[in-house]
């Protein structure tokens, strides 16, 4: 399966796991449930999940490399101790806590969450001496004496043997005892994440073109030729940094990231076309309607289909900067509703709420920005009067943001025509709850006409698919 399947598997387990009868016991019982073990290549977002799966569902989280442990400690520090055996005393040995467990004990009290996640990564690439603690792991639950605390749902991730010398075959009675799950890189998942995660336009719109180098790995003479979906995400980061100040983006750069010589070399020259028209991208001419069109009579088509990622880009930014503040105002408004009932320590509760989930990562950047505005308002001395003004505020900031995006529609149109690039662009946006979201709240005349006619012309079931649904939900039904 693909990574966002062996997600929503994992959540699954976990909410199975976390869930309590009326007299608040696990309904499975802790003994009956099965580490999760989750088996693929390197560099494919295995490790990336997990951590986003404690934050979705509100519970705790630590992750742990297992090949940076050893045997000590996994399992603790053994010491002498004295026992009474049948009237005799006896010197024994015992052990301190497992510096995992004892880790977990401390992540409890930091994060303040009783249930969490204990992922435990490269587990099948420990040393020898290491390996048999690995399979008590997964079969009892503990390291050494220690077991995890109740509560804590324990994951695990491995590599499979083509990929490194070092993996430990698992043995039938320990796979018995977990819920393997085998996970493949996949082109549709990695788009999902990469446009829910500000992957670097040229890195997606390359990958959205030649999908055969997500992954790819193979062994020559002088070692193995790869690239994963680890490295594009980052090499656009860094790809990011190096633009901002403006350092040239070379040939050895991307090969720093991307170890496979024939994907280094595509991509070096995709960004270089990429960059001819990003420029006339970089600042807000378009958004403004100060930029009616680009020639684009003798571009190639992946140079059309690039115009077209980068204007779908900037439509869905846009979108989501204009919701990030339209959902901070509506909670900032839902908690007013309830302090007029409750008194004011609703707004310390909603603080303390919403400071832990940006701590935890859940929110972007301009997700991030507004709930820190709405923090501060809830502080200040006149709760009502502020929230007004950012309503307010926020309203017109969204019309103002609907309009961005539909001088950027023209622009599409007046550069792209009416043909594949465009209905591209559409697709993506339409798969943008954030867009989406925000036209059923806001009227777009000019997508719903370009939309329209993109159908008219024959778009796929796809589009038409998900235009009747943010059709339908605009019209209420």
């Amino acid at each position: 399966m693909n990574i966002l399947e062996a997600k929503r598997e994992i959540a699954n387990t976990v909410r199975i796991y976390l869930d309590k009868d009326e007299h608040g016991e696990y309904v499975i019982p802790i003994e009956r449930q099965r580490p999760v073990l989750l088996i693929g290549a390197p560099g494919i977002g295995k490790t990336a999940i997990m951590s986003s799966i404690a934050s979705e569902l509100g519970v705790g989280y630590l992750g742990y490399t297992i090949t940076h442990h050893t045997r000590q400690s996994a399992i603790g520090l053994p010491f002498i101790t004295q026992k009474e055996y049948g009237g005799k005393t006896y010197s024994v040995t015992e052990y301190t806590m497992s510096e995992i467990v004892a880790e977990v004990y401390e992540a409890i009290e930091k994060q303040g969450k009783k249930e969490g996640i204990l992922f435990i990564d490269e587990i099948n690439c420990v040393s020898e001496t290491l390996a048999p603690a690995m399979l008590e792991l997964l079969q009892h639950k503990k390291f050494g004496p220690h077991r995890i605390p109740d509560g804590w749902i324990l994951t695990a991730a491995g590599n499979p043997e083509e990929y490194n010398k070092s993996v430990n075959e698992l043995d039938m009675v320990t796979l018995d005892r977990v819920k393997k799950i085998e996970v493949e890189p996949d082109y549709e998942a990695f788009k999902t994440y990469a446009k829910n995660n500000g992957i670097h336009e040229s890195v997606l719109c390359f990958i959205s073109l030649f999908t055969q180098y997500l992954f790819k790995a193979e062994k020559t003479e002088s070692g193995f030729s790869f690239v994963t979906p680890r490295g594009w995400e980052d090499l656009s980061s860094a790809i990011y940094e190096y633009e901002k100040m403006d350092i040239p983006v070379t040939l050895t750069f991307i090969s720093e990231y991307v170890q496979n010589a024939s994907a280094a070399a595509e991509f070096y020259r995709y960004y270089k076309a990429f960059s001819k028209y990003g420029d006339a991208f970089s600042g807000d001419a378009i958004e403004n309607g100060e930029v009616e069109k680009i020639d684009l009579s003798t571009a190639k088509f992946e140079e059309r289909f690039t115009v077209s990622e980068l204007i779908r880009s900037k439509v869905n930014k846009t979108a989501e900067k204009a919701m990030a503040k339209i959902n901070a105002s509506e909670y900032m408004r839902e908690k007013i509703k309830r302090a007029e009932k409750e008194g004011d320590r609703v707004y310390a509760k909603a603080t303390d709420e919403k400071l832990g989930e940006i701590t935890s990562g859940k929110y972007g950047r301009f997700e991030k920005s507004a709930y820190k505005t709405v923090i501060s308002i809830f502080s200040g001395d006149d709760v009502k009067g502020e929230a007004a003004k950012y309503e307010t505020e926020t309203d017109e900031y969204a019309k103002k943001c609907v309009g961005r995006i539909e001088n950027l529609l023209r622009f599409g149109e007046r550069s792209l025509g009416k043909g594949q690039e465009l209905t591209s662009a559409v697709t993506g946006m339409l798969e943008s709850g954030n867009f989406v979201s925000l036209i059923t709240r806001y009227d777009c005349p000019d997508f719903y006409r370009i939309n329209s006619e993109l159908l008219i012309d024959g778009a796929d079931d796809r589009i038409k698919a998900l235009a009747k649904k943010a059709l339908g939900d605009k019209d209420g039904k």
